[in-house]
C-alpha cells in the first residue's frame, strides 16, 4: 500500500451518495475535512453476516466533525445501493470497477484462481492531502483496528490547520452578524416576514461559524490561541440560539400570536446576555490577536430587548397603615364640606359609590335633611322617571289596523266608537245576509254590526209560502237550455233571486 507521508493520488469515481448516483472526486473533500479511504474487497464479502458488515465501525466516524469516510470497492453503483440498504450505511460508496484507484494506492492483487481483487485497507489523509496513516491486509475476514485511526485523526492539523478553520468560521460569523443586524431592524419596524427570513439566515451562518471554530479548537496546539477559538465558538453558539428564538418570535407575531411572540423574545435575551459577555472574534487579517481571550472582565448589560426589574427593587417606600388611616378620614371631611352644594355624580356607578361611602363613613347616622338632599340629587341626575302602572295604557290587539287616533281616551274614544258603529250599519245595509246561511261568530276584536230586525214569524211565513206550490203559484218551468227555471217576468233564473227590498227568495 502507499506509504505514509506521501501525497494522496487524486481520483474521481462513480458513487452512491445518500441513495443517489453521482461522481465523487477526492479533491472535493481534501482541505475541508480529514478523509478516510476505506478499501474493501466487495459488497456482501465474507466479513459480513446477517446483522453487520465490515464498514460498520468506520461508519461511526461520520458522527465526528471534519471527518469524511469514502468506501471504495470494485462493485457497481447498483450493488452498492443494495449493500447500503441491507446494512443501513451512510458513507458514500465509490465504484472502482477497473481497479484504477486500487492500483494507484497499491492494494489490488490476483488470487490463486486468477480473480482480480483488492485488499482491505485504510488511508487517513489530512487537510493538506498528505497520507498520515495506512493499513491493509489480503485476509478478507480481517478488519482494521479503530484506535490507530482515531490517533491519526487527532494527530492531523496543528496551528496552521486550526487557523485555516478559524478563518472560514470567521467569514460565516461576519455574514451571520450582518443578517442578524438586518433582522433586528426589520423586527423593530414590525416587518415580521422580512425579520424572520433574516433571523433564519443568521442562524444558519452562526451554526456554520460554530462548527469551524470548534474544528479550530480541536486542531490547535497553542494554548493561547485555543482560548480565542473557545470564546469565538461560545459567542457564535449564543448568537445562533438567539437568532433561532427571534425567528420564532417574528413568526408568531406575523401570525397574530403576540403572547407567544413575546415569550420567544424574552427567551432570546438569555443567549444575547451570553453573547454580550464576549468580545467580537478578532479578524484573521489582524492575527495574532493582542488579547489572551474574548471574555470580558465586566459584562455590559445593555440590550436591544426589554428587561424587567428585580422584585427587590419594586418595594413601596410608604407606610401602608398610615395611608389607610388617612384614606378613612378623607371621605368624612369631603362629605361635610360638600353638604351645601352637593356633588354632581357623573353616572349611576359614581352616585351609588358615594351613597355607599356616606353610609359607611364613621359612626354618625345620616340625618333626614341629608337624605332628602341625596334624593334630590338623584332626581336631578335622572329627571326622567319610569311611568307608573296607572299611566301605562294597553294598545289594541285587533287583527285589523286601528284608526290612527284609536288610542285616544275620553270623549274622543266615544265619538270614534259611534262613527265606527254607523260605518258598520251602512256596510250591513249594502250587503244583507242570506237567510239560508248560518252566521259565524266574528273573530275580530271589533264589535260585530247589529243584526237585522227580522221577526221569526215573517221568516216562517215566507218558508211556508215557498213550500206550498198551490199558494205560491207554480208557474215556473224548468229550462234546460239556461240550466235553471223560466219565469214570466224575469226570465231564466238559477238558484235564487232577490226582491227589491233586499230579501232573498229560494226557488
Amino acid at each position: 500500500m502507499i506509504s505514509e507521508g506521501t501525497v494522496a493520488p487524486s481520483f474521481e469515481l462513480p458513487a452512491l451518495v445518500d441513495g443517489d448516483r453521482r461522481r465523487v472526486a477526492l479533491d472535493d473533500y481534501v482541505g475541508e475535512d480529514v478523509v478516510i479511504l476505506a478499501f474493501y474487497p466487495a459488497d456482501f464479502n465474507p466479513a459480513c453476516d446477517g446483522e453487520s458488515c465490515d464498514l460498520d465501525e468506520l461508519d461511526l466516524f461520520t458522527m465526528q466533525k471534519d471527518v469524511r469516510i469514502l468506501g471504495v470497492s470494485p462493485d457497481s453503483v447498483y450493488s452498492h445501493r443494495a449493500f447500503a440498504e441491507q446494512y443501513g450505511l451512510n458513507v458514500p460508496l465509490l465504484s472502482d470497477t477497473d481497479h484504477d484507484v486500487a492500483g494507484e494506492y497499491g492494494i489490488d492483487f490476483v488470487d490463486d484462481i486468477g480473480q482480480q481483487l483488492i485488499e482491505r485497507g485504510v488511508a487517513v489523509i489530512d487537510h493538506d492531502g498528505v497520507v498520515q496513516y495506512t493499513w491493509s491486509t489480503a485476509d478478507l475476514t480481517e478488519l482494521p483496528a479503530v484506535e490507530p485511526i482515531k490517533d491519526a485523526i487527532a494527530a492531523t492539523g496543528g496551528d496552521d490547520t486550526a487557523f485555516a478553520r478559524y478563518r472560514v468560521g470567521h467569514a460565516h460569523y461576519t455574514e451571520g452578524r450582518r443578517a442578524f443586524t438586518s433582522a433586528m431592524g426589520a423586527y423593530q419596524d414590525s416587518e415580521w416576514m422580512l425579520s424572520q427570513n433574516d433571523f433564519q439566515q443568521a442562524r444558519k451562518e452562526f451554526a456554520e461559524a460554530e462548527d469551524r471554530f470548534d474544528t479550530a479548537l480541536r486542531f490547535v496546539d497553542d494554548d493561547g490561541q485555543a482560548a480565542i477559538y473557545e470564546g469565538a465558538k461560545t459567542k457564535a453558539n449564543a448568537l445562533w440560539q438567539a437568532a433561532d428564538w427571534m425567528a420564532e418570535s417574528a413568526s408568531d407575531y406575523s401570525s397574530g400570536s403576540g403572547a407567544a411572540g413575546q415569550e420567544w423574545r424574552d427567551d432570546a435575551e438569555r443567549p444575547l446576555e451570553t453573547a454580550r459577555s464576549y468580545e467580537e472574534p478578532p479578524d484573521p487579517d489582524d492575527w495574532p490577536p493582542e488579547m489572551d481571550d474574548l471574555e470580558k472582565a465586566e459584562t455590559e448589560r445593555a440590550s436591544v430587548l426589554p428587561t424587567t426589574e428585580d422584585p427587590e427593587d419594586a418595594t413601596l417606600d410608604v407606610d401602608i397603615d398610615a395611608e389607610v388611616e388617612a384614606a378613612d378620614d378623607a371621605p368624612e371631611t369631603a362629605d361635610r364640606g360638600a353638604g351645601s352644594s352637593g356633588p354632581e355624580p357623573a353616572d349611576d356607578a359614581a352616585s351609588e359609590s358615594e351613597a355607599a361611602a356616606a353610609t359607611d363613613d364613621g359612626d354618625d347616622a345620616i340625618g333626614d335633611a341629608e337624605l332628602e338632599a341625596i334624593q334630590a340629587e338623584l332626581e336631578a341626575t335622572h329627571p326622567e322617571s319610569e311611568p307608573t302602572p296607572e299611566e301605562v295604557t294597553e294598545e289594541p290587539t285587533a287583527m285589523v289596523d286601528a284608526p290612527p287616533d284609536s288610542v285616544a281616551a275620553g270623549d274622543d274614544a266615544d265619538e270614534e266608537g259611534e262613527d265606527l258603529a254607523a260605518l258598520q250599519a251602512e256596510l250591513a245595509a249594502e250587503q244583507p245576509e242570506r237567510p239560508e246561511e248560518v252566521p259565524t261568530e266574528s273573530t275580530t276584536m271589533v264589535d260585530a254590526p247589529p243584526e237585522r230586525e227580522t221577526s221569526e214569524e215573517s221568516v216562517d211565513e215566507e218558508r211556508e209560502t215557498d213550500d206550498d206550490p198551490e199558494e205560491a203559484g207554480d208557474y215556473s218551468t224548468p229550462n234546460d237550455e239556461f240550466g235553471g227555471y223560466v219565469t214570466p217576468d224575469t226570465g231564466p233564473v238559477s238558484g235564487s233571486d232577490s226582491d227589491e227590498d233586499g230579501t232573498e227568495t229560494e226557488d
